[in-house]
């Protein structure tokens, strides 16, 4: 039996049957199946209940925006530079300043100490907050994408 993917589970069984048959299946066996397929696909599979789990969720909504990240920079303690610094322990500490990271003059000068506020600007267009920087992420333009990636950093670098 052929099972339908969760965008397909909505239409109706005749309009299923006639995709399904245009695949090679029979027509009379799906469209007797087709309502029944779509019953038994599991909604948690879903990609809108992924979606509307990690809305309901921060830390999984920052986890998963952490992804486009993840390529620079690291949160583990003790964890190595990449493009960009390791960011355990960055809340509270002042821009520039990581020991074994070649920063730009403008972010060593700064004098900028990472909290919520400043994360946000930042992370919203880092060469608008900081022009000068290095760093070349055009940055996050939703806030609630801006809350929700903070949430996980700072959760995940907070000793």
């Amino acid at each position: 039996m052929i099972q339908l993917r969760p965008a397909f589970s909505k239409l109706t069984p005749l309009l299923a049957s006639v995709i399904m048959a245009g695949c090679g299946a029979s027509t009379d066996t799906q469209a007797s199946q087709a309502p029944k397929v779509a019953a038994s696909a599991p909604a948690q599979n879903s990609e809108a209940h992924v979606q509307t789990a990690a809305a309901k969720d921060p830390l999984a909504r920052g986890a998963k925006l952490y992804k486009r990240c993840k390529t620079c920079h690291t949160l583990e303690e003790n964890g190595r530079h990449r493009v960009g610094p390791n960011m355990w322990n960055l809340y509270g500490s002042t821009a520039g300043t990581k020991e074994g990271f070649a920063y730009s003059k403008v972010m060593k000068n700064s004098g900028l100490i990472w909290d919520d506020e400043t994360l946000n600007g930042y992370l919203e267009n880092p060469n608008r907050y900081m022009p000068g920087n290095r760093m070349t992420y055009a940055g996050l333009r939703k806030p609630e994408d801006r809350a929700a990636v903070l949430a996980y950093i700072k959760a995940k670098t907070t000793p």
